[in-house]
């Protein structure tokens, strides 16, 4: 089976469609067409339902997407092992973090890269999200783990996460026997959350202003854990992704589900769009994805191909 007819054809699932898989690949649309349709005439089933703004996988097309995903997967870990082998990865690679990202959702990351790729220094530098883009503008960072947006223009993008914000409150709260609660509720809450600098403090704001109010902030932290004491004195509720609490000590807490609107908390690995990603940062990258679960896009590492001779 051919790897770059899979490859094509997962970029189309991927992107929607094949004028947008042609941008990504910069592949012609009747070559990828092309080699969509010898993919199933070569299982012998339908892959795609064809509709005039998009595609839809039929069931065997998920079938094979499914396997196709894991197979890109391993043919891209044989590459970087080979290619690792034949450069002897030795360098650095600067990484940048958020505070609240980097040990909730990299510590096993940082330690399988430390123990796989020994000869690669990794740099990490803490900053929080809203100074990440320039710093990697500066030249500070190679990479970085940043919540959206963040500019599409002089960036390249991997998501990683998306979850939704919940309320975090102690047992016995008025709040904690609800199923769900509205963001309203936090207009008669003291509320306890991240300093000014965290997008994620300004995300709640922002939903707060867009239903006609400004939360009572009664206390700000930059640390997590003094954030949720502040919450267990009972000095006011807090704000946090599910995924988050479900990657620290907060069990002892109650969390409920914010609706109407739901709000959204998306992560994503930031690469600036005109340099070149190098073998120790697609090292990174890939070892990422397989330890939190992502597919990663091909425009996210392609240009590691063309990166100069040092």
């Amino acid at each position: 089976m051919d790897i770059r007819a899979l490859r094509y054809f997962a970029e189309v699932v991927n992107c929607g469609g094949f004028s947008r898989a042609s941008e990504i690949l910069h592949v012609t649309q009747p070559a990828i067409s092309r080699a969509v349709r010898l993919l199933e005439e070569e299982c012998g089933v339908r892959l795609l339902t064809r509709e005039p703004k998009t595609v839809k996988l039929t069931r065997e097309g998920a079938v094979v997407y499914r396997h196709a995903t894991q197979m890109l997967r391993q043919a891209r870990r044989l590459t970087s092992e080979l290619t690792d082998m034949k450069s002897e990865l030795k360098g650095a690679l600067r990484l940048g973090l958020p505070p609240l990202v980097g040990s909730t959702f990299f510590s096993d990351t940082i330690t399988r890269f430390r123990r796989e790729y020994p000869g690669i220094e990794l740099q990490i530098a803490e900053f929080f999200s809203s100074h990440l883009e320039q710093a990697l503008d500066d030249g500070e960072i190679d990479i970085a783990a940043a919540m959206l947006p963040v500019d599409t223009e002089r960036f390249v993008l991997q998501q990683f996460a998306a979850d939704r914000l919940m309320f975090v409150v102690n047992p016995g709260h008025e709040i904690s026997t609800h199923s769900a609660v509205r963001i309203l509720a936090l207009k008669n809450q003291p509320l306890v959350t991240f300093t000014k600098d965290f997008k994620l403090c300004r995300l709640i704001e922002d939903a707060c202003r867009a239903q006609g109010f400004a939360p009572s902030i009664v206390g700000r932290s930059s640390h997590l854990d003094f954030v949720l004491a502040m919450v267990a004195s009972g000095m006011g509720i807090t704000v946090l992704p599910r995924s988050v609490i479900e990657r620290t000590s907060a069990g002892h807490f109650v969390t409920v589900p914010i609706v109407k609107p739901a709000i959204h908390f998306e992560l994503a690995l930031v690469r600036p769009q005109e340099k070149y990603v190098s073998h120790e940062c697609r090292a990174w990258v890939e070892l990422a994805a397989d330890v939190l679960g992502f597919e990663i896009s091909d425009s996210f590492v392609s240009r590691v191909d063309h990166e100069p001779r040092r």
